[in-house]
């Protein structure tokens, strides 16, 4: 059996993107600034001054870009979950800009050879190997699992701190 990913660049990754406003509490956010991308299902790229922050996916047949990018993007729907928080951070401009690999582009990246995938699997598994090849700034959950290692090898905190800072270096 053989599984086969191919990974855009970063710049494809964050190339013919749009612009999605943050609506804090009580104010309304609209898909319509996704455009006809709102109805679609895949995996999204959401970046600050060309920086990668997060990926993430459409959950489902039922959960559209529109549908999962409010909840990152509306502080009432994010309900302080999420990444809403973490982009409410960020300094605008520049603006906060999302980019779409669409479940067709996945279809083209994402290829089987013995084995069968859906399409909602293949963006599972594209949206695994995209947080791995990109390293968002939002989903580095290697180096906190790394750093509690460290700690409970009683490696004292500045010795951690440095080993974490040359990790950072050597993984942009």
């Amino acid at each position: 059996m053989r599984l086969t990913i191919d990974i855009p660049d970063r710049e494809i990754a964050i190339a013919n993107a749009c612009s999605v406003p943050l609506a804090i509490r009580g104010v309304t956010w609209r898909e319509s600034c996704l455009g006809e991308l709102a109805k679609e299902t895949g995996v999204y790229v959401i970046h600050h001054g060309g920086v990668i922050k997060y990926v993430g996916k459409t959950g489902g047949p039922s959960m559209s870009y529109g549908t999962r990018l409010r909840r990152e993007f509306q502080e009432g729907a994010a309900n302080g979950k999420h990444i809403y928080p973490k982009l409410a951070t960020l300094t605008i401009p520049p603006e906060i800009m999302v980019s779409f690999f669409s479940g067709n582009d996945i279809e083209r990246l994402v290829t089987t050879d013995g084995m069968t995938l859906n399409s909602f699997e293949k963006i599972e598994v594209f949206e695994t190997a995209a947080i791995h090849a990109y390293q968002p700034d939002f989903q580095r959950h290697h180096e906190k699992r790394i750093s509690n290692h460290l700690r409970k090898l009683k490696i004292p905190e500045p010795a951690r701190e440095a080993m974490l800072a040359v990790l950072k270096l050597n993984s942009r």
